[in-house]
């Protein structure tokens, strides 16, 4: 996501979770200790400090990809968190090496080396950044009354150190940053999770598939459990790889049936080819589960010339479902195949003569051209003139 389109959520930072109580409660508290000049210095040291604390750990917070803030524990409280005046320490240090430098080679040398320290730093940016930001906050709220003026100079402080902890989550890989949350783990416990409960549900079925009796009862489960693990292509090419692998080949092909059906869906008829090949591979008995599945099939058979296997689909489609509204395209192929392929010259005249009589079927001008063709290829062999006019 980019700056500008995360702008809002950004903006929004401060008013969410434990943010939320930093900007009221430290707001209404220096409010208070203002009344009185003293306690007011008082209450701008302490609670400046608690600010600046708590704007660093929404910064680290953020860049290790939790997108809620932090909350305000101990630690950020305890003495010992002193990284703001670490922060001053390294720029103090910057700017006495700046000022030895000016000194010994001039001012254009002790400049450069005053830019390197800064950019060697993103600490610098979020001073600055911040200062910047605090200045045009307290110009915009001139006027209003003091508790305004801290809300907006702590909402700055919280926003601000969160959109530099965005962009530093968002370059993590360039900068070396092991985060906590980050697309790519979470892509990796999803993953993890999905393969569990993938090799769960393989589990269940196949010890039901072992029982006596229980073959229906296990492929109902397999069937009912692919929302569970995602009913994708994807999935359906990892189960058929692990279930054609079981002695019991029986829930092999009800997937493989359903599988075939969703590959010739999605138009990858080589895929659903595939699969069906290595089907009949394990068991030359197995069959398509609904005519649908034939002739597209047959079709890329034919197309990838495998010729043998179209035969036999187109085949199989004709001796089971011969009354079917596309067992005229499957006829048509079965003349292709036993005329182009196989020169059986007379089968193949017979059926195109059964052709003939569906003259109203859109395929019929397709028909009578390749009877043509069929009678000029196999003229030494014809008995019959196809080509006569019916």
């Amino acid at each position: 996501a980019s700056v500008w389109r995360q702008l809002p959520y950004i903006l929004a930072y401060p008013f969410k979770g434990h943010a939320l109580g930093v900007l009221i409660i430290f707001s209404v508290a220096l409010s208070i200790f203002s009344i009185s000049p003293v306690a007011g210095l008082f209450g701008l040291v302490l609670f400046l400090s608690w600010t600046l604390k708590y704007s660093y750990a929404v910064l680290e917070h953020t860049a290790l990809g939790y997108a809620t803030p932090p909350m305000f524990s101990f630690e950020l409280w305890n003495f010992v968190n002193q990284r703001p005046l670490k922060q001053l320490f390294y720029f103090g240090v910057v700017f006495i090496i700046f000022l030895w430098i000016q000194q010994l080679a001039g001012k254009v040398p002790g400049l450069l080396v005053l830019a390197i320290g800064l950019l060697l730093t993103p600490a610098s940016a979020i001073i600055i950044a911040t200062q910047n930001s605090l200045l045009l906050v307290i110009w915009m709220l001139d006027g209003f009354p003091l508790l305004f003026r801290f809300i907006g100079i702590i909402y700055s402080l919280l926003m601000t150190f969160h959109l530099l902890g965005f962009v530093v989550y968002h370059r993590r890989e360039s900068l070396g940053l092991e985060v906590s949350f980050s697309p790519e783990r979470e892509a990796e416990a999803q993953e993890k999770a999905q393969e569990k409960q993938f090799e769960k549900v393989l589990d269940d079925v196949y010890w039901l598939a072992r029982q006596q009796g229980r073959m229906k009862e296990a492929i109902e489960t397999l069937f009912a459990k692919l929302p569970e693990l995602g009913d994708t292509l994807d999935t359906h090419e990892k189960l058929f790889a692990r279930l054609s692998l079981w002695e019991e080949k029986s829930v092999a092909f009800a997937q493989a049936q359903y599988y075939i059906t969703l590959l010739l869906q999605k138009k990858r008829l080589t895929e659903a080819l595939a699969i069906y090949q290595a089907c009949i591979d394990i068991n030359a008995l197995f069959e398509p589960k609904t005519p649908y599945q034939i002739l597209p099939l047959a079709t890329i058979a034919y197309q990838e010339k495998r010729y043998s296997l179209a035969l036999s689909l187109v085949q199989d489609f004709a001796s089971r479902y011969p009354n079917h509204s596309d067992s005229i395209a499957a006829q048509l192929l079965t003349v292709k195949l036993l005329g182009e392929h196989f020169r059986r010259f007379d089968e193949a005249k017979t059926i195109m003569a059964q052709l003939f009589d569906y003259k109203e079927h859109p395929l019929y001008p397709e028909i009578k051209k390749y009877a043509a063709f069929l009678a000029k290829y196999s003229r030494v062999n014809s008995t019959t003139d196809l080509t006569k006019p019916i």
